[in-house]
């Protein structure tokens, strides 16, 4: 048996508790890390209420309990309409510097400003596109926030009409 001294076992007991604690962290995360970090965002924020939505040539805004549009949408269309946008979802990217690479010199195909009660300035909603996929940039979210949409749930979010 190895003579220690009882400050040496110490330093002994000491780092094989740091080398544990490593080994487990990193067993951690080969363990819970998936392949993909998919992670679904909201592109609104919970319990949001939107007060107006402000396409590129249209605008829906809410008048008491109902709504009003210069568009020939009817009035459930627009409840829908809204109530997609309350519902809407997207895949979160996580690599934000390839995606402000892939789009640093393309234009916005749609941007979209909603109103929401108690927030003074609008969410506003580039969308881009890039193959059959969309992507949502949102500058005011945390961390300039972008998500990835597919065409079908683009659709939802934007009427025949428009």
């Amino acid at each position: 048996m190895i003579r220690l001294s009882k400050k040496g076992w110490n330093n002994v007991l000491i780092f094989s508790m740091l080398i544990m604690i490593f080994l487990f962290n990193g067993l951690h995360h080969k363990i819970i890390d998936t392949e993909s970090d998919d992670i679904i965002q909201s592109i609104l924020k919970e319990q949001s209420y939107i007060l107006t939505i402000e396409y590129p040539l249209y605008k829906i805004e809410r008048i008491g309990t109902g709504w009003r549009s210069n568009s020939q949408l009817t009035g459930p269309q627009i409840f829908e309409l809204s109530i997609n946008w309350q519902q809407a979802t997207g895949l979160r990217i996580t690599d934000i510097d390839a995606i402000k690479s892939e789009f640093k010199n393309k234009q916005a195909e749609n941007i979209v400003t909603i109103w929401l009660a108690g927030e003074a300035l609008p969410q506003v909603y580039a969308f881009f596109k890039l193959g059959q996929d969309y992507f949502i940039h949102m500058p005011k979210a945390a961390n300039e926030t972008w998500l990835k949409l597919t065409s079908d749930q683009v659709k939802l979010l934007f009427p025949e009409d428009i």
